[in-house]
């Protein structure tokens, strides 16, 4: 196994190198384990029918993570430092790719603060580093439910819900175990204000069916912009699918259910691309279960998404994808072997 690393001190990047998968050495007093500074990404390489691995719309991974460092006051990583850090780590592990449809080599960017001190300040240094893993096909027509979530809150107006930062995460652990202790798979987040409107699954965006209409929440401060929700979005009207961006009343996309006027409810993200949910729930019992956990309108998006994910399969769209170039002769780019096993891409900009 193998991981990519960059380190920031002395306001400069240095060069990034690939390493062994192990261990991370910090002191016990690095700012991240005190005060939280650490964001993180979410996004896959493939390799299905093609020579050279490709990802699926990482410029927009790359906005993402510079959003989160900027809210989290951290230095902006370089595009060049991202994308050479990735294209490497990539490379190296393309012969371990999963080659079939759906299948992918998972790949999570992540930046921390290491400075040691125990001062509520801005850290000085900071490690980015890239761990893969191969990920199979996640889609699956199994029962997942939703418990919402009607008394805790994901992220408050003005926090840190739009961008990808550790604690959004493990803040929503704690309802994810009353969750899965009285039989559910997933909880569904309301807005902090009101607990009123939905905002996000735990980990992924939120679509509705209704009327045969594609519903998901506008976004806020308090909800992240997935890629994926965004690529349903930009697909959906190619598909014929007219598609709504609002507030979404908890109680009357309820209502909508037990009329039968909402068909459908899933979830979307970057690991699952899209799960369908068969029912919601209340932490009182009452259940309300959807028509279809299966619907129509979710395989359809899912099998034209994953398509695109693929090869830009659809007109207008043959951008998303960003091919990596492998050496025809190593099967690698801009890497090389060391004698301790380590290996470290040429430094940027040389030959």
């Amino acid at each position: 196994p193998l991981m990519a690393r960059c380190y920031f001190e002395k306001g400069m990047w240095h060069s990034p190198e690939i390493v062994p998968y192990g261990p991370i050495s910090l002191a016990p007093a690095a700012k991240v384990f005190h005060y939280g500074q650490q964001i993180f990404e979410g996004m896959k390489a493939y390799r299905v029918g093609k020579a050279n691995p490709t990802l699926f719309r990482p410029e927009e991974n790359y906005k993402r993570f510079c959003q989160s460092a900027e809210r989290m006051a951290m230095p902006i990583i370089p595009k060049d430092v991202f994308f050479y850090t990735l294209e490497n780590l990539v490379s190296y592990l393309a012969p371990i790719i999963p080659t079939g449809i759906g299948e992918s080599l998972y790949l999570r960017p992540l930046l921390i603060s290491c400075e040691s001190g125990l001062s509520l300040k801005c850290s000085d240094e900071y490690l980015f580093f890239v761990l893969a893993s191969p990920s199979g096909s996640y889609f699956s027509a199994a029962k997942v439910k939703a418990l919402i979530e009607r008394n805790r809150c994901r992220a408050a107006p003005g926090g840190t819900g739009a961008v990808k930062v550790a604690g959004n995460y493990g803040a929503s652990i704690r309802s994810g175990l009353l969750a899965k202790k009285m039989g559910y798979q997933q909880n569904l987040w309301l807005d902090a204000t009101h607990h009123r409107y939905i905002e996000e699954f735990s980990g992924m965006n939120f679509f509705a069916v209704i009327d045969g209409q594609l519903l998901t929440p506008k976004l806020t401060s308090t909800i992240l912009p997935g890629i994926t929700r965004d690529s349903i979005l930009k697909l959906a009207p190619s598909l014929g699918l007219t598609v709504r961006e609002e507030l979404i009343d908890i109680d009357e996309l309820i209502n909508q259910i037990v009329i039968g006027r909402c068909t459908e409810v899933f979830a979307c993200g970057t690991a699952a691309v899209i799960t369908p949910v068969a029912a919601l729930g209340e932490s009182d019992g009452r259940c309300y279960e959807l028509s279809t956990s299966f619907g129509p309108i979710a395989q359809k998006l899912h099998t034209e998404l994953v398509a695109a994910q693929i090869d830009g399969a659809h007109d207008g769209f043959s951008d998303w994808i960003y091919e990596i170039h492998l050496d025809r002769q190593s099967g690698e780019k801009n890497c090389r072997s060391t004698a301790k096993e380590t290996i470290t891409p040429r430094i940027l900009g040389s030959k």
